[in-house]
């Protein structure tokens, strides 16, 4: 850098640096009056060219009638070429303020008469001849100008009247024109006066405006430089130093926080010197405080873990009445299209729920790192099918288009943890509807990243598109946060906040990642790549919901089964769900009742709920395993507590499987024929069930 432009900036630098030490007063000060200055002067111009262009336009129209008005008494002059006829008129318009010239001109251009003194203007064009420009027009116009004066044209024309004893009238003649030289020394006078008149009363109101701001300014920074100086006195350890509580009430209220503040660290210096003479007694004091503290700590976990737990339980019964029912009466073979349609839209809905009810449970279980993948063979369009039939319903209760596709590449069956993958796509597909308002959703599922189906791995990516109202950029990972949520107030009461949240955990445990692209006002996009093992075509057939629903009994002799539970609901729902198939059925209310069957009854498997009055259903299963007569025999526990700890601690009494409500009819049933070998028979092909 040369030194000449090393000068340059010194002073914009020491500009800077004098604002940065001088005093806030001055400060103000000056910032004022340069702004103050500035809108004067530019409030004053901008007041003056306004006022000169009004003063213009007069001045002109006022230059144009002169010249019409001359015109207009030329006629006789010129039609008897006696200049004589106009000389008054003539002199009648040099005495108009400013009119420094005037000529009558016949059609060719020559002068008839003229009076006045002054320059002729350049005004950019020649005179006109007879037959040219002006002859086209009837009114006075402007010719041109300079900076000193204006030249105006009035055409002169005859204006002849009708006569009963002519059969037309004669037509207008054109005579010649007039010349009107204006002088601009009137406006250039009042432009000058507005601006100064403008000025002047900018800068009256500027230094009372000063005046106003000095004087304030000096009243607040007073009370700040007393403020200042007791806060020295009080870095230089003056403990008992005080601010004097005066001025605005913004200092003011500093003051009396600065007061606040040293009597609180006055108070905190005798607290600590007490401290220090007592520190062992402290320090005991405190940790009996942590312990206690944490003891509470622990108790609420205890307590919000059985909450959950009771809450799960709650909810679960019920739907697993209605699940159970739903799965009954899809085995109706008399059903309609329409009626069976409606039971899957039932059977659906009830699993979203269920979902629903599961989200609570699992950001806890995620968070303790309790969540466990339980994969199995899936058909993936088949599991996608009943997921978009859900949303199909509320993307048409929006009047929403909703569309979905899935490449043929992507591989029949593969291994997943199905009940998983639907709840992540579910909340993405959700949301997706919640905030889209007008246009179109979609699911689309084909093979990402380097498929390698030949190693018996696929990649499968899932995408989730909208046009909805989109994220902010800033927006987008904290809608991952627990109980975060985008959008406005109505769309925000319509969930918890915790799907995205559990979405991201769980495509995590399944190896991926959640990823999304957005604009506000131009949609969304979320998708997820995940990498299943590919299941062969035979390997998946006993796992299809489409082959359990067809199921209709079972080869062989006639196993018993003894359900216990006691909600009267939840029996009569397996026994109409078992019956048809064949099996023989005993039932008990509690756990107690379930051992007197067994004393009295050969059964070949026990369905045990867990939780009942007078005998829950961990105590029985421990009781039926220390009879040697029930060791073997076969336990399924049942239980609407899906948390792990109610399936450790079932299977840790002796059951044999465990099953959380509500019952799915394929997974009882697939237990079932594995604990009693037993050979299913299903219905025969194209036979509704």
């Amino acid at each position: 850098m040369s030194r000449s432009s090393t000068h340059s900036m010194l002073p914009p630098f020491r500009w800077a640096r004098w604002l940065y030490r001088t005093t806030f007063q001055r400060q103000l000060s000056v910032t004022v009056a340069i702004g103050v200055v500035l809108m004067a002067v530019l409030s004053s111009t901008a007041a003056s060219w306004q006022g000169s262009r009004q003063i213009r336009d007069n001045l002109m129209q006022q230059g144009e009638r002169i010249a019409s008005s001359l015109a207009m008494q030329s006629q006789l002059a010129l039609l008897s070429s006696s200049p004589d006829n106009v000389s008054e008129a003539l002199a009648a318009t040099l005495t108009y303020p400013d009119v420094m010239r005037a000529e009558i001109r016949r059609v060719d251009g020559t002068v008839l008469i003229e009076r006045g003194a002054g320059p002729q203007p350049h005004t950019g064009r020649a005179a006109l001849p007879a037959s040219g420009e002006i002859q086209r027009v009837h009114e006075a116009y402007l010719e041109g100008e300079t900076d000193e004066l204006w030249c105006f044209i009035a055409p002169v024309w005859t204006h002849p009247r009708s006569s009963p004893f002519e059969v037309e009238s004669a037509p207008e003649e054109y005579l010649g024109y007039v010349r009107l030289i204006h002088s601009k020394g009137t406006l250039t006078r009042t432009k000058a006066n507005i601006f100064m008149v403008n000025l002047s009363m900018a800068a009256i109101i500027a230094i009372l405006f000063l005046g106003a701001v000095r004087y304030l300014g000096a009243r607040m920074t007073r009370p700040i430089q007393v403020l200042s100086g007791a806060m020295t006195r009080a870095e230089r350890g003056d403990a008992g130093v005080r601010a004097v509580v005066d001025g605005p009430q913004d200092i003011v209220d500093m003051a009396q926080a600065f007061n606040r503040m040293i009597a609180v660290l006055q108070d905190r210096g005798d607290e600590l010197e007490r401290h220090r003479e007592h520190l062992e007694d402290l320090v005991h004091d405190r940790t009996e405080q942590l312990q206690r503290a944490k003891d509470r700590a622990e108790e609420a976990s205890q307590a919000k873990s059985a909450f959950l737990a009771r809450m799960s339980h709650e909810l679960r019964t019920p739907l697993n009445a209605i699940l159970g029912y739903a799965q009954i009466l899809k085995m109706d073979r008399s059903l309609s299209a329409r009626q069976v349609a409606g039971l899957n839209t039932i059977h659906s809905s009830g699993e979203h729920l269920l979902m629903l009810i599961v989200d609570i449970l699992d950001l806890s279980r995620i968070e303790a790192g309790k969540v466990e993948l339980q994969p199995s063979p899936v058909v993936l369009r088949n599991s996608l099918q009943g997921l978009v039939d859900i949303i199909r319903v509320k993307a048409d209760e929006k009047q929403l288009d909703f569309s979905w596709t899935c490449d043929d590449g992507v591989p029949v069956t593969v291994l997943a943890d199905d009940k998983r993958l639907r709840q992540v796509l579910l909340n993405l597909l959700s949301n997706a509807v919640k905030f889209t308002d007008r246009g179109a959703v979609s699911l689309v599922v084909r093979l990402g990243g380097a498929a390698a189906i030949d190693t018996g791995l696929c990649t499968v990516r899932f995408e989730v598109h909208d046009s909805g109202a989109g994220i902010a950029a800033h927006d987008v990972e904290r809608i991952f946060e627990p109980f975060e949520q985008a959008g406005d107030s109505h769309q925000k009461a319509a969930g918890t906040g915790l799907g995205l949240a559990i979405s991201r955990q769980l495509v995590r445990l399944m190896g991926g990642d959640i990823h999304v692209e957005s604009q506000p006002g131009r949609g969304s996009l979320f998708w997820f790549e995940i990498e299943l093992p590919v299941m062969a075509d035979g390997q998946s057939a006993h796992t299809l919901p489409s082959v359990w629903s067809q199921i209709t009994g079972y080869a062989g002799y006639r196993r018993t089964l003894l359900i216990v539970d006691d909600v009267p609901a939840n029996r009569l729902m397996l026994v109409d769900l078992l019956r048809p198939l064949g099996f023989d059925l005993l039932e008990a209310g509690d756990g107690l009742a379930a051992l007197e069957r067994l004393r009295l009854h050969e059964v070949d498997a026990v369905l045990m709920d867990l939780t009942m009055p007078v005998m829950d259903g961990v105590e029985a299963i421990r009781r039926i395993r220390a009879e040697a007569r029930t060791t073997l025999l076969p336990v399924i526990a049942l239980s609407a507590n899906a948390a792990r700890d109610a399936h450790d601690e079932a299977v840790q009494a002796g059951a044999t499987e465990f099953l959380a409500k509500p019952i799915d009819r394929a997974q009882l049933l697939q237990v079932l024929g594995q604990l009693l070998d037993i050979d299913w028979v299903a219905a025969p092909p194209g036979m509704h069930g």
